[in-house]
């Protein structure tokens, strides 16, 4: 299994899935802002474009390092997303550290990270659902972050709303995983070796050996990320029959120290 690295997000992590999601909906450019943690306690604090680096958040350039818009600014986001981590959104002090978050932008998107063994529990997500209602959120709803398909469609409809919307990406941490899943591998006769997959998701366990991208398949942890950029459909996994519910459970079940159908 991958050892985790301070400041960079583990291969496999979903909240780089959540990340990539939500950064592909809203998109780059003035006004619209990504800020917050996406870390974890393995890792520490993350900025949530820091998922996507190559080399994480000590590598992470200035203009992407966004800061929390505290609604004086003089040019007032168009579009925020606010990343928080499930202890941050459970922790004592919640209401104080996001109390400020209607006025971060015209349209506030709420990105809660479940990743945590709690999060997994009966009635833990509910309890964010509660927790996230209370910070003012118009609607809240419940993500995978690797259906990146119907995650992006979720995003898209909160954005077609000003106010603010929470979403809950909610998947296991890598870790707990143990190594459940079998790699992905590069069809390297096909690849045509344009790093669109590199390039999006930054994940550690792929890289560039000309002419092709490759998978390092002691890193890799079989969540299949890559394979939902790659534009030739040359990345293959065990699980491309699986359907995205399928995939889900397979994950939760492997978290739990369930048997993997």
């Amino acid at each position: 299994m991958h050892k985790p690295q301070t400041g960079i997000a583990c291969p496999g992590c979903p909240h780089r899935a959540a990340f990539v999601v939500v950064k592909d909906a809203v998109g780059r450019g003035r006004g619209r802002v990504f800020c917050g943690d996406a870390g974890c306690a393995a890792v520490g604090p993350l900025h949530p474009a820091a998922t996507t680096c190559p080399g994480g958040e000590a590598a992470l350039l200035p203009r992407y390092r966004q800061q929390v818009p505290t609604g004086d600014e003089d040019t007032p986001a168009r579009v925020c997303a606010h990343f928080v981590t499930d202890r941050a959104l459970l922790a004592d002090d919640a209401a104080d550290a996001l109390d400020h978050l209607a006025r971060e932008g015209e349209t506030v998107l709420l990105v809660v990270l479940a990743s945590s063994k709690a999060s997994l529990a009966e009635g833990a997500l509910a309890t964010l659902a509660d927790c996230a209602r209370a910070l003012g959120c118009a609607d809240v709803r419940a993500l995978d972050p690797f259906d990146t398909l119907a995650s992006s469609g979720a995003v898209f409809e909160a954005l077609d709303a000003p106010g603010v919307h929470a979403l809950i990406f909610a998947s296991p941490c890598a870790q707990l995983m143990r190594d459940a899943f079998e790699p992905a591998e590069v069809n390297t006769f096909a690849c045509m070796g344009c790093q669109r997959c590199n390039q999006i998701t930054g994940c550690p366990a792929l890289s560039f050996t000309p002419p092709t991208c490759t998978i390092d398949a002691d890193a890799c942890a079989g969540c299949d990320l890559c394979a939902d950029y790659c534009r030739t459909h040359t990345i293959l996994s065990a699980r491309q029959r699986l359907s995205p519910a399928e995939r889900h459970a397979a994950r939760i079940a492997a978290a739990l120290g369930e048997a993997v159908a």
